[in-house]
């Protein structure tokens, strides 16, 4: 490793421990609150579709908590990164370095926050009368590279984009509703009506949470899905490297 490869990568770990660690600063639960929000709302959801809707889905708990966790790391990911660039415009101007590490230590604390939920889903799992199988150790980090690279792209480029046109920071939160709903998290793809059902395909993250799913609930690497959703994720992030790269030309500026 040469001398500027490791100063990069001590400057990464850095920044993605101080979004790590800062965040829950002086608090009493620290990072278990990045388990309180997916947790509050698998209860909620829970209520809503399994005791009033009476939604027909075996384990709902765990259908939930399998799919909650890994889109709350995606969500959370994609909003604080939407600010990375803005509020680091002190480090921007002083120091040289890949703009890119302040966004990609976003998507590494988010996605260190989705490992610590692995005992909840293990335990819920365990409830149910199941249990992890061999196949979380391969399934697992082939998922978080395929979930690393698709929300890496989206993140680039919304960075970037908000940036110059500040008003994108709220329109993310409105953007991140409707992927939510419009993603089988809450709910089966089966209870979509078949002709709308190939549609679905379209979100990338259709395919990975169910991938997700299929990993925590039947114990079953869903090759077909995670190749699917990995192509996808590999255009994501090619399209977020481009819009990154064009509009950063001009980022000390427009900072």
């Amino acid at each position: 490793m040469t001398r500027e490869l490791r100063r990069q990568f001590d400057l990464l770990r850095l920044i993605t421990v101080k979004e790590i660690t800062l965040k829950y600063k002086r608090t009493y639960l620290g990072i278990f609150w990045s388990l309180l929000n997916p947790v509050l709302s698998t209860i909620i959801f829970y209520i809503a579709f399994k005791i009033f809707m009476r939604i027909h889905v075996e384990n709902y708990t765990l259908f939930l908590v399998s799919a909650m966790f890994p889109w709350t790391a995606f969500s959370a990911a994609t909003s604080l990164s939407a600010s990375s660039l803005i509020n680091n415009v002190s480090l921007i101007k002083k120091i040289r370095f890949p703009r890119q590490m302040l966004v990609i230590s976003v998507v590494i604390a988010q996605l260190v926050n989705f490992l610590f939920s692995i005992p909840v889903i293990c335990v819920v799992v365990l409830l149910y009368d199941l249990t992890p199988g061999l196949s979380w150790i391969a399934g697992i980090p082939i998922l978080v590279v395929v979930q690393f690279t698709l929300t890496l792209g989206f993140c680039l480029a919304l960075s970037m984009v908000n940036a110059y046109f500040r008003d994108m920071e709220y329109i993310i939160g409105i953007f991140l509703n409707m992927l939510f709903w419009l993603t089988p998290i809450v709910y089966p793809v089966s209870t979509v009506p078949e002709r709308y059902r190939a549609y679905m395909y379209i979100n990338p993250l259709t395919s990975l949470m169910s991938s997700w799913r299929e990993l925590f609930m039947r114990n079953r690497i869903e090759w077909r899905g995670i190749g699917l959703s990995f192509a996808v994720s590999l255009g994501v992030l090619c399209c977020g490297m481009l819009i990154f790269q064009t509009l950063g030309r001009r980022i000390d500026e427009v900072l």
